[in-house]
């Protein structure tokens, strides 16, 4: 049986232009049994004021598989050699969990960065059984 796990977490942060911009995070840890590795879905959104309303601006939508034990990280967005790098969202990805049959902690960072400043961190640290 898959073991799911889900959570969701919101940070804010100042941008450049000292406006308050507010990111939500959230991240799914699915224990893929079957292929013997973990997945974890990070979605990234830029929530923005809309008329009245609250609308969500999807930033990234990285996506990560490895094998237990085996520590992982993704970037995703424009290259600091790319015109756009100092404007657009870069959104890196950090991950690592138990080793197959041990118990522990398994650890997600999500970093948010316009160019090299950054606007957004969010971390996470969740219990596994090694059963």
């Amino acid at each position: 049986m898959k073991r799911f796990i889900a959570l969701l977490f919101a940070a804010a942060a100042i941008t450049t232009s000292c406006v308050a911009a507010t990111y939500s995070t959230e991240a799914t840890i699915t224990q893929q049994k079957d292929k013997g590795s973990y997945l974890v879905d990070v979605r990234v959104l830029l929530l923005v004021e809309q008329v009245g309303q609250l609308a969500e601006h999807l930033v990234a939508r990285p996506r990560i598989e490895s094998a237990p034990g085996v520590p992982a990280s993704l970037y995703q967005g424009p290259q600091p050699s790319q015109p756009n790098y100092q404007k657009e969202e870069n959104v890196s990805v950090d991950v690592s969990w138990p080793e197959a049959g041990k118990g522990g902690f398994a650890v997600c960072s999500v970093t948010v960065k316009i160019g090299n400043k950054v606007v957004s961190k969010s971390k996470f640290k969740m219990e596994i059984d090694g059963k």
